[in-house]
């Protein structure tokens, strides 16, 4: 409570700022027109300005800046609350929206991405604010933006400016604010700064002398009178001349401030200069109207008003009306329809939503015409989409353009009317009224009235809408509070309701005269009852008293003879008071009580003898003093109104005087003679008062008779009459409604018909309108071309006409358009040489009757020439066909017989034209063509499909063989039908294509040849590998014993024997697998696995396998960069084969006492490998072919090898994406192989291996399988020496019956085995249960990866390839035993 009170009495201690405040609109292009503007602005303006610009919120702004370069005036971007300064330029942040706030600019942020009402806002909160002193200014910008904001702040009394359209960048927010007829200046924005300070100094020196006392005016005070009032009145009586329109029902404050403004537009300083001017300029008056006239509204203006209308009444009405047969509304005050359609579609979704099937009609009624032409249009700017919800929008609206249209649906229901509440009937019968902030502009007194009005228009029950400035308080009589808060009432029943007055009481121009004067003429409008004569409306009573007054100069009264006061003089209000109680204006009821008895007597007894009457002196006591009064009543009858008066004079005498006419020489006591005259007095009234009693009740007695009878007649009469009254002003009220729709109909009958001319005009058709008696009734200006037609030829028959056409047939083709009904056409020639399409169709009416016919007559001239050229083409066309080589022109009946028959098809088929025409067109084709009946199939494709292709042999004269392609195509003319084959000579090019065919078959063979080779040569060298490394495994087996047997263990020697036959042994192997993989290679065969490898581990491991070798031979072999990591993006296998085939060729060249040199490093997004040798070097004439197969140039022979092992690397490089380099400087100097592969984007995890057992088999059961038994029995003795126990099959029966028998934690088997092989024999152990947890490795002399995948897939859980890397099968299975082990461990 203590924060809304404060909140008030600020807002009430708010004095207006003592400057202008500006605010300027602008969108697209907008900142240009800016800068235009403030360049042209002086510094010292005295006003302030706030630019609202649409930014988006994510946007960085320096408008700011961009104008400071123009204005001296300080240029602020405000994003908070910041106070208003003259002559300083605001401009709002992006993402904000601001309002005006007494003298404070507040920022808020703006909701979604950018408001398309930015501008409205500001606009509305300025005129609010700052009323006058406001200007609105919309500049160059997209949308509609603005143009509802300006509205408001002319409403205010501010001032309204657009650029204008041809100045601005974009044009459409200006024209949206023009259109709505709420602009005062449309200028180029440089113009504007002078035209403001123009206003605004015009503005400070404007004087209303009668401005101060327009509220007390409204409350009976007396204002200044003089010249300004006089101006005033004839202001208003211009208007209500010169438009129609009595404005001196509106309140005087809005009256005043409407001119005020007006005279603030047109430069004028006081209010008698504004009449001159609006006197002397006639479109003034219009301007001064249009003023009066701000209709600002909205849809669903106040929001909650509405949801409580919808809430509260509308399902009132729909239930209401379930026996009714239309809900009505009327809307007066309408302006251009918003709120008209607001009701209406809120109807339209309550009726669907309930689905009753009741109809509604609304009466929408203003006397704004241009807004009620606005209102009918029912298109409305896309700003009200701020107002409108986002589902009604797209029910009840179409979005054209920039623009909303309301839907059909709901503008039909609406009738729009021009229509006056203070002049014209009422609607009747009504549901609901919504008359909002009409009332707001009108007199207390009138508004009275007006709710009158709408109570005799509703129904019993029906409903009120005010708006929220509105009461109905004064009418608390008539209608019942539903929703205060949202000013909803509805209609008290009350018995014998009658029709308020059409025409409200006239105030006369005495209204805005001085006050004394408004006081005298206003009397009797307010307390006559009845309807004045006519001749009574003109008479002034202040004319009247003055004559009388001529005559009797006391203090009067003027009264009627019903004693009602009529007029009074200046003195006589001393003698009158006022009571409680009800307003009377009888003087019996005004007169002071000490006069009253006495003043009665008089009255009644001068209207019994028509004379004048004099009371007794009666003793009044005033302000402590005696004063004796003689009262005088005067009959009389004035013949300007023909009506009778009475005078009463009122005559003071002081009580001196009274006591001079005392018989004091008498000696009698004065109070005794005082009473005895007051006795009889008394005696005297009390006689004249029985005798008028008497004669009273008499009269009463015979009029009481007379009145029941009249009383009786007159009920009947008047209910009748009351009756037809509403109906009669219901039915006129629609007719006034319905005729002017009709008349909108008319003029948009007279727009039709004005464009339906414009279009005949413009097309140039010639068209004729004629009757069933072939008599012309219309004609366009182009058929005079053709007819000699002129106007008085209407009415004459079309045949008596001279024409131009050579048409002998007009009159046959006329009879029969009657008799078919249908149109004729026809191509006609005129004298002149031009042709027509002539079309005749008859005249068929609205209510489907032919009366007449219409002839049209369109120019063809250009299209006939077109036609005869086109057929003049043809038939050169049909030379060419006929005397073309290439090409074969075969035209066929349908039936095949030859028609014609070109050149080409002489050359092509040998046939000379004259001995196939007449002929089936078959002779051409084959006898097989013929048998299938190929001819008459392509004919019925062409003439299903519209062409039929082919490519086929044909037979000649000569019996040869020609191959054709060919399309047949139908003919289809009035002068013939058939087909036309159209063929060419593609006999070579078959050939040449068959030929072709045979090549590629020939060669796809001898592919398929190459390709069984292939896998012959692959087949044969993995069986060679096999083949050869069976004993190599044995000779490794053998190796391996060596050093492991008790008698040779410890032995150097046998060591280094050993060492030297595995190293042999592993160097055939790969001899082996490099040739193997050779042929893989080349046949596409390999594939590679790739992923990030640490290639220098992989180049250590094998620096480690190359240095025991490299020391016996007396090399120094050395490696850099050995504790860190480089990874590539490369196969782990085949990064392996590369390495080590690079390293062992600089071993294998390099002598005694030198040295291999191994440096890994990365190279850009490559991983390089250096292998430098001082060994024996390469010829620069051989560095060109060291990577080819089998070449290993001139060095030393004893060094060994095939000459693959360089080329095998060399491909496996380049299919990883990498390249291989040699560089040599000749022969002894020593040799550098560089690789290079991708480097890898990230590191693949190294796998850990746990420290090796000493014994990782000891104690292990396996069992070894192999058809070699010596193989077998080295490779078991092996296993034993390392504690492992062992058991030996030759093949899988005989491994398979040991299972059975013997729990066995590892199987080893070879894969080629008799009779079962090693994948069968690992498919069966699989499906053992028993022996699930049995590990199983393959063992085999083919290491290509598809054996390694086929082992895998039958069950092995490894692969090793002979011969057999003993280390590597300790490894495996230890890592194999492990989950054994631990098993065993818990156990």
């Amino acid at each position: 409570m203590t924060n809304g009170r404060s909140k008030a009495e600020t807002s009430e201690r708010f004095e207006p700022l003592p400057f202008a405040v500006v605010g300027m609109g602008a969108s697209a292009g907008g900142i240009e027109a800016l800068l235009n503007f403030f360049d042209n602005a002086p510094a010292e303006m005295d006003m302030a300005f706030v630019v609202i610009v649409h930014l988006a919120s994510d946007h960085l702004s320096r408008a700011d800046e961009v104008l400071q370069r123009v204005t001296d005036m300080p240029v602020m971007q405000v994003s908070t609350t910041t106070a208003i300064e003259k002559n300083h330029i605001y401009i709002n942040a992006p993402g904000k929206h601001l309002e005006m706030s007494e003298g404070y600019l507040q920022a808020f942020d703006r909701a979604g991405r950018g408001s398309p009402t930015t501008i409205d806002h500001f606009f509305a909160t300025l005129a609010t604010a700052h009323g006058s002193r406001s200007i609105g200014i919309v500049m160059s910008g997209s949308g509609s933006d603005g143009a509802a904001g300006l509205s408001r702040i002319k409403e205010m009394g501010g001032i309204t400016v657009a650029q204008k359209p041809e100045d601005a960048h974009f044009a459409e927010m200006p024209q949206h604010a023009i259109t709505t007829r709420q602009v005062d200046f449309i200028l180029p924005a440089a113009d504007m700064p002078e035209k403001l300070l123009d206003l605004w100094n015009n503005a400070k020196r404007i004087h209303l002398p009668i401005t101060e006392g327009a509220d007390a005016a409204e409350k009976e005070s007396t204002p200044t009178a003089g010249g300004a009032e006089r101006a005033l009145g004839d202001i208003l009586m211009q208007l209500r001349v010169r438009t129609g329109h009595d404005f001196r029902h509106y309140k005087r404050a809005t009256i005043l401030r409407r001119i005020e403004r007006r005279m603030q537009v047109n430069g004028l300083r006081d209010i008698g200069a504004y009449r001159d001017y609006l006197r002397a300029n006639p479109d003034e008056t219009t301007a001064l109207l249009a003023d009066m006239l701000i209709g600002v509204t909205q849809f669903f203006r106040d929001r909650d008003a509405f949801d409580a209308l919808r809430r509260d009444v509308v399902p009132q009405l729909l239930d209401g009306t379930k026996g009714e047969s239309q809900i009505r509304v009327w809307v007066p005050g309408c302006s251009t329809g918003e709120e008209a359609y607001s009701l209406s579609i809120m109807l339209a979704q309550a009726r669907e939503a309930a689905g009753f099937e009741t109809t509604y009609q609304v009466f929408a009624t203003d006397i704004d015409e241009p807004a009620i032409a606005q209102a009918r249009a029912g298109s409305y700017v896309s700003s009200i989409s701020s107002d409108v919800p986002a589902e009604l929008l797209r029910r009840y609206f179409k979005q054209e353009g920039g623009r909303y249209q309301i839907v059909k649906s709901v503008r039909e229901r609406i009738l729009f009317a021009a229509h006056s509440l203070l002049r014209d009937p009422p609607f009747s019968h009504l549901d609901l009224i919504s008359c909002r902030n009409v009332l707001i502009y009108l007199d207390r007194a009138v508004q009275r009235q007006v709710l009158e009005l709408f109570h005799f228009a509703l129904r019993a029950g029906g409903y009120l809408f005010l708006g929220t400035a509105e009461s109905a308080d004064t009418a608390d009589d008539l209608f019942t509070i539903v929703d205060k808060k949202s000013r909803i009432y509805r209609a008290r029943t009350v018995l014998n309701r009658v029709k308020p007055p059409v025409s409200f009481p006239s105030l006369g121009p005495a209204n805005i005269a001085p006050r004394e004067e408004l006081i005298t003429t206003t009397v009797p409008a307010n307390m006559t009852s009845g309807p004045e004569a006519p001749e009574r409306r003109s008479f002034s009573f202040a004319a009247l008293h003055q004559r009388v007054l001529e005559e009797y100069a006391p203090p009067s009264v003027v009264v009627d003879r019903d004693s009602n006061i009529v007029h009074l003089s200046t003195t006589a209000g001393r003698f009158l008071r006022h009571g409680g109680g009800e307003l009377s204006s009888n003087i019996m009821a005004l007169v002071l009580p000490e006069l009253r008895l006495d003043l009665r007597t008089t009255l009644f007894r001068a209207h019994q003898t028509g004379g004048s009457v004099e009371a007794r002196r009666v003793k009044l006591n005033q302000d402590g003093r005696a004063v004796w009064v003689n009262m005088t009543v005067r009959p009389f009858h004035d013949t300007g109104v023909n009506a009778d008066f009475f005078l009463v004079l009122f005559d003071e005498v002081q009580e001196h005087m009274a006591d001079e006419g005392l018989p004091e020489e008498r000696g009698q006591d004065p109070l005794l003679v005082q009473l005895e005259r007051e006795l009889q007095h008394t005696r005297e009234q009390l006689a004249t008062t029985i005798e008028q009693h008497e004669t009273t009740v008499e009269e009463l007695k015979a009029s009481n008779e007379e009145l029941q009878a009249i009383n009786e007649e007159l009920r009947s009469a008047t209910e009748e009459l009351e009756s037809s009254k509403e109906e009669l002003q219901s039915v006129n009220e629609e007719l006034t409604t319905v005729n002017a729709e009709l008349q909108a109909r008319v003029e948009d009958t007279a727009k039709a018909n004005d464009d339906l001319q414009n279009i005949i005009a413009a097309t140039e058709i010639a068209t004729v309108f004629v009757d069933k008696q072939i008599r012309v009734k219309r004609f366009t200006t182009s058929a005079t071309r053709v007819f000699k037609l002129i106007d008085v030829d209407i009415g004459r028959s079309l045949f008596d006409i001279t024409h131009s056409l050579r048409y002998s047939s007009l009159a046959d083709d006329v009879k029969q358009a009657f008799e078919t009904l249908k149109l004729i056409e026809r191509e006609v020639e005129s004298s002149d040489g031009k042709w027509y399409l002539m079309r005749l169709l008859p005249y068929r009416t609205a209510d489907d009757r032919i009366d007449g016919a219409v002839l049209t007559l369109i120019d063809i001239t250009a299209r006939h020439q077109a036609e005869e050229s086109a057929r003049i083409g043809e038939e050169r066309l049909r030379l060419v066909a006929q005397s073309t080589n290439d090409y074969a022109i075969i035209v066929q009946d349908p039936n095949g017989t030859i028609v014609t028959w070109n050149a080409g098809a002489e050359r092509i088929f040998g046939f000379a034209e004259k001995e196939v025409v007449g002929k089936n067109i078959a002779l051409i084709y084959s006898a097989e063509d013929r048998e299938a009946r190929v001819p008459a199939s392509e004919r019925d494709i062409a003439a299903r499909e519209g062409r039929a292709d082919d490519e086929r042999w044909h037979v000649t004269r000569d019996e040869r063989r020609v191959y054709c392609s060919g399309v047949v195509t139908p003919i289809s003319d009035p002068s013939f039908t058939g087909f036309a084959k159209i063929a060419r000579d593609l006999t070579e090019r078959k050939m040449r294509e068959d030929e072709n065919r045979d090549a590629l078959a020939h060669e796809h063979a001898e592919r398929e040849k190459a390709s069984l080779s292939n896998q012959l040569k692959d087949d044969f060298i993995a069986m060679l590998s096999h083949e050869l490394k069976h004993p190599l495994n044995l000779i490794g087996m053998k190796a391996e014993m060596l050093p492991r047997l008790p008698e040779t263990r410890g032995i150097e020697v046998v060591k280094e024997t050993a060492d030297s036959i595995r190293r042999a042994v592993r160097g055939q192997a790969q001899i082996i697998d490099d040739l193997l993989d050779l042929s893989r290679v080349r046949t596409g065969k390999l594939a590679l696995s790739m992923a990030p490898v640490d290639v220098a581990a992989v180049l250590a491991r094998i620096a480690d396998v190359g240095e025991s070798e490299a020391a016996q031979r007396g090399i120094e072999l050395r490696m850099s960069n050995r504790a860190q990591s480089f990874y590539a993006f490369a196969d782990a296998v085949r990064c392996e084969q590369i390495f080590w085939n690079v390293v062992s060729n600089a071993l294998k060249f390099t002598d005694r006492g030198g040295s291999v040199q191994l440096d890994i490093a990365r190279d850009g997004g490559m991983v390089r490998l250096d292998v430098v040798d001082t060994g024996q070097g390469i010829e620069k004439s051989a560095l060109p072919h060291i990577f080819d197969m089998y070449r290993q140039g001139k060095r030393n022979p004893a060094s060994g090898g095939l000459g693959i092992g360089l080329a095998l690397a060399k491909q496996l490089v380049e299919m990883h994406g990498g390249r291989i380099e040699a560089r040599s400087d000749g022969l002894g100097r020593g040799t550098t192989l560089s690789v290079w592969l991708p480097a890898a984007a990230m590191q693949a995890a190294a796998p850990s291996h746990g420290e090796d057992s000493a014994r990782p088999v000891a104690g292990a059961r396996v069992l070894v399988v192999d058809n070699d038994i010596e193989a077998t029995a080295s490779f078991a003795a092996l296993l034993e020496l390392e504690q492992a126990t062992v058991q030996v099959a030759t093949s899988a029966e005989q491994a398979l019956e040991l299972l059975a028998k013997d729990a066995i934690d590892v199987l080893i088997s070879d894969i080629q085995l008799p009779g079962i092989d090693g994948y069968e024999l690992v498919r069966r152990v699989r499906a053992d249960s028993s022996l699930a947890g049995l590990k199983a490795i393959a063992l085999t002399a083919f290491g290509r990866d598809e054996d390694k995948r086929a082992a895998r897939r039958a069950g092995f859980d490894a692969h090793l390839t002979k011969p057999v890397d003993f280390p590597e099968l300790l490894h495996m299975l230890d890592v194999l035993l492990e989950p054994v082990r631990a098993k065993r461990r818990d156990a």
